[in-house]
């Protein structure tokens, strides 16, 4: 029995962290999603200020390796500092005004506006185009190259349907089916238990109206055993 009673509680606690963690990955999905479609155009898309992004090429290794994901923090131009790594809508032709990420060598100010050159660890020379403080998106405040490589392998649909879509799609299935039965359940346990109330309350009547009929009134007893003294 205490073997049988810990299994439960093992798979009732295993049901809950998988509940948990699929609630959680559905509303954290529901959030990217919202955040992506309400950012306006020409804009990056952030949650509370932060912004993510995979690194493509290996200008800031070896410290930021090709593939890491970045975690990107949007800040005051006017606290940024000489070695800070920031993201940025580079001018460099090549780029087309894609995002680049490099590390801040030098910072010129005029008339309360900064301009901020960079460069890559990896580049033996500094960017050739320098960022206007209105370009810049923010500094880069957390790096991981192993989280990176596991949403560069989940963006393909090869793996992430088999991995994650499918098994979420089968959790989600299982917990309505679940509920349903569980509200089935209590349903029937309602209607068992409002069933022997009436069962009850029948029989108790019964039983009272039994004894009226045999035993008579309190009167009429007393008479009777006065008639059987006589």
């Amino acid at each position: 029995m205490n073997n049988q009673s810990m299994k439960k509680k093992f798979k009732k606690l295993l049901a809950g962290i998988v509940n948990a963690i699929s609630i959680l990955v559905i509303v954290a999905a529901i959030w990217i999603l919202l955040s992506v479609v309400m950012t306006k155009p020409g804009q990056t898309p952030n949650i509370l200020g932060f912004s993510m992004f995979r690194v493509m090429t290996g200008s800031m290794e070896p410290e930021i390796r090709t593939d890491a994901l970045i975690v990107v923090k949007k800040q005051d131009p006017g606290t940024l500092a000489i070695g800070d790594v920031i993201s940025f809508y580079s001018h460099d032709p090549a780029l087309y005004g894609m995002v680049n990420t490099h590390r801040i060598v030098e910072i010129e100010e005029e008339n309360g506006s900064r301009t901020f050159y960079t460069k890559g660890d990896a580049n033996r020379i500094a960017d050739k185009y320098p960022v206007p403080q209105n370009d810049v998106i923010g500094r880069v405040v957390f790096h991981s190259y192993g989280i990176g490589v596991m949403v560069r392998l989940l963006a393909n649909p090869m793996i992430f349907i088999p991995l994650v879509l499918i098994p979420m799609g089968g959790i989600i299935i299982w917990n309505l089916i679940k509920s349903v039965s569980l509200a089935r359940k209590l349903m029937r346990e309602e209607e068992e238990a409002a069933v022997r109330e009436a069962i009850e309350t029948i029989r108790q009547r019964r039983q009272e109206e039994g004894d009226v009929t045999h035993g008579g009134s309190p009167e009429d007893q007393e008479r009777n055993e006065t008639e059987d003294g006589i």
